[in-house]
């Protein structure tokens, strides 16, 4: 399967910083891609995430590296080289109350550079009850930096914790909410969010009582993006095999679009 992507949509995700890739799994995909992460998830949360699972199964690597998900995002990083960064699940069930705090993704990584994107893809419908992700539009041109914090076990922000001298301390954006344009889409199971690593997000609660919110998180990075030794939320995502300063390219990070 091929993708399209327009120019208005590259235009939108360059100005704004996330846009909406309507149908971005085909139905057999979505199926595969639900069937696995079922697998992989514990059902005793009701707010869960879990990293590198494309790493112990052969669909989601299919879909991660082989599938066109990275050509969507060479055509949106406009770069010649894509390598995939890691993968993340989450779900929200129902009655899931809390919110998952306004916050950029990037300051939490252990990489540097301008070309780094998620693909955010939904794989329930996603509707204003059932949990959906918030986007201050244009925040990613900011280069603002917020301070990480440890997320607790409902999602929540637990504590900050200790980061780089430059990384900022969060403001209240819902207290500014008039302040700034705020992007916030119902989603089709299948379809996408693509959004850049200091966009600041965050996600309502989930507080339909029957409908659960399963997404799946696939981080990617461009030509320009190295190896940065520093403070990182998960120790998971830190590659032993590199150092601080190198290309991403490795068994961790494998390059998925154009050469090595």
């Amino acid at each position: 399967m091929s993708y399209p992507i327009s120019e208005q949509q590259c235009a939108n995700f360059a100005r704004d910083g996330a846009v909406v890739l309507p149908g971005l799994l085909a139905e057999h995909e979505l199926e595969a891609t639900r069937a696995s992460l079922d697998r992989a998830l514990d059902r005793s949360d009701n707010y869960f995430r879990r990293l590198r699972a494309w790493e112990d199964d052969p669909h989601l690597r299919y879909l991660c590296c082989d599938s066109h998900l990275p050509a969507v995002v060479a055509v949106l990083l406009d770069t010649s080289k894509v390598n995939l960064f890691y993968d993340q699940v989450f779900t929200k069930e129902p009655a899931s109350a809390a919110a998952t705090p306004w916050h950029n993704d990037q300051p939490y990584w252990p990489v540097r550079g301008a070309g780094v994107m998620t693909l955010w893809l939904a794989l329930d419908d996603i509707s204003m009850e059932s949990g959906p992700l918030e986007f201050i539009a244009g925040s990613h041109r900011w280069d603002r930096w917020f301070k990480p914090f440890v997320a607790a076990s409902d999602g929540s922000a637990e504590r900050e914790y200790e980061a780089e001298a430059h990384f900022e301390p969060l403001p209240d954006f819902d207290s500014q909410r008039q302040q700034h344009s705020i992007l916030c889409w119902e989603l089709q199971a299948g379809d996408a969010i693509a959004f850049h690593a200091l966009s600041v997000h965050a996600a309502k609660p989930n507080i339909s009582s029957t409908r659960r919110r399963r997404g799946y998180a696939v981080r990617y990075a461009g030509a320009d993006v190295s190896y940065h030794e520093g403070p990182a939320n998960n120790p998971r995502l830190l590659n032993p095999d590199l150092q601080h300063g190198d290309p991403l390219d490795s068994k961790q990070y494998p390059v998925v679009f154009g050469a090595n």
